[in-house]
């Protein structure tokens, strides 16, 4: 196996782990999701720095094109799992506007910019 398969074995047993703790036990993984949200700069860090060897990866065996792409599928899924929350969502979406978000994110708003940037160049 390459690099991208360990990678996407690694994500589909991490999948169906979670999928069956929930199944069996939902307030374990209710614990389990408190105790990692509860150190929200840790937890940034630690997906940061699995973020980029993840990236590396995948730029050795697919363009940025290629990768922005599987970014989207992974967005509309998410987004397809967030909608059947949307009226709980709502409120946290107008307090999270209401926050100053340039403020808070403006690092990760940089890498979306320049990972958009890189695709527009690679397509044109």
């Amino acid at each position: 196996m390459n690099a991208v398969e360990i990678l996407a074995l690694i994500f589909v047993i991490v999948v169906i782990l979670k999928m069956a703790i929930i199944l069996i036990s939902r307030k374990s993984w209710e614990g389990f999701a408190k105790k990692i949200y509860s150190k929200p700069a840790l937890l940034f860090v630690v997906e940061f720095i699995l973020s980029i060897i993840i990236f590396y990866y995948l730029l050795q065996t697919l363009s940025i094109v290629t990768i922005m792409a599987c970014v989207l599928l992974g967005a509309m899924l998410t987004g397809m799992s967030f909608a059947f929350f949307a009226k709980e969502f709502s409120p946290i979406i107008g307090k999270i506007m209401k926050a100053n978000v340039l403020k808070k994110a403006w690092f990760l708003m940089l890498i979306w910019f320049a990972l958009a940037i890189w695709v527009l160049i690679a397509l044109f």
